[in-house]
């Protein structure tokens, strides 16, 4: 096993954002660690078949069974001196460079399902498809695009920017959300940027609306088991900052609720999901 993977006796106390590897006689996967069930299985997203080389499932559950080996990544993009080399290699890719309006999202997917070692190696060795392949059949890009219906895999895209989020990370999004129940509500996000640098993201994209709120999204920790999240629709651009009212929140909130009610939220007047690197 590579010196940047441990063997795991205990998962107790794993810190969110972990490679988790699974190893046995018939598989070698690994996904990024969000938390324990009450089983204490293993909740992970994105999880690669490394035997494969190929996408296995955006979220999966690992319950460890007699002949698997867990190992935990002991680096990461947060502390790694090969991280800056690793998204290197990301960004000269010719399908990151011609895919503008998902390259934050292509980084975040990296940044949750690798170890910049491996993709270091992965160089080295000349096995970039095991960093390439995934990333092309996540985002339906390259070889594997195809036709899809655009508000779903807008609907989708979002949900993987609340997936990878941690404990007190931040995203700015903008979204449409009207007072219509016929309407369905659409948001968008490209992590952490300011909302009319956003906005100008969304207009290069196929999902065709016009957001009339902005904000911020930042995790809290669990209720009831799910994950939680602080929401504002404080956006300067698109709001009224620190001045916008709690109902502005609370229409957002809803609006999330119709589309992603496997989680929590909280609604807060402001900027109150404001983080202290967020752009407005």
């Amino acid at each position: 096993m590579e010196d940047y993977f441990r063997e795991l006796n205990d998962t107790a106390s794993l810190p969110p954002g972990t490679v988790i590897r699974r190893i046995n006689e018939s598989k070698d996967q690994q996904g990024g660690f969000i938390t324990t069930d009450d089983d204490g299985s293993l909740i992970v997203i994105n999880v690669i078949d490394l035997l494969e080389g190929e996408l296995l499932a955006n979220e999966g559950i690992i319950r460890p069974q007699s002949g698997d080996v867990l190992y935990g990544s002991t680096s990461s993009f947060k502390n790694s001196p090969k991280a800056d080399e690793a998204l290197l290699v990301v960004k000269n890719w010719p399908l990151y460079k011609d895919n503008i309006s998902i390259q934050s999202s292509i980084l975040q997917f990296v940044i949750t399902a690798f170890v910049p070692e491996q993709i270091v190696r992965w160089k080295r060795e000349d096995r970039l498809a095991m960093l390439f392949v995934p990333i092309q059949q996540k985002f339906r890009i390259g070889r594997f695009k195809e036709r899809r219906n655009p508000d779903r895999v807008c609907k989708e895209r979002f949900k993987m920017w609340l997936d990878s989020l941690q404990e007190g990370d931040h995203l700015t999004y903008v979204a449409l959300v009207t007072d219509k129940k016929s309407d369905t509500p659409k948001f968008f996000s490209v992590g952490t940027k300011p909302h009319v640098v956003t906005e100008s993201a969304l207009m290069g994209t196929d999902f065709n609306f016009k957001p009339n709120h902005g904000g911020h999204i930042k995790t809290a920790g669990l209720v009831d088991g799910k994950k939680h999240f602080l929401v504002d629709a404080g956006s300067d651009h698109l709001g009224r900052g620190m001045k916008t009212a709690l109902k502005d929140a609370q229409k957002i909130v809803r609006g999330l609720k119709m589309l992603y009610p496997e989680y929590e939220y909280t609604p807060l007047e402001g900027r109150g999901a404001f983080g202290h690197e967020q752009s407005f």
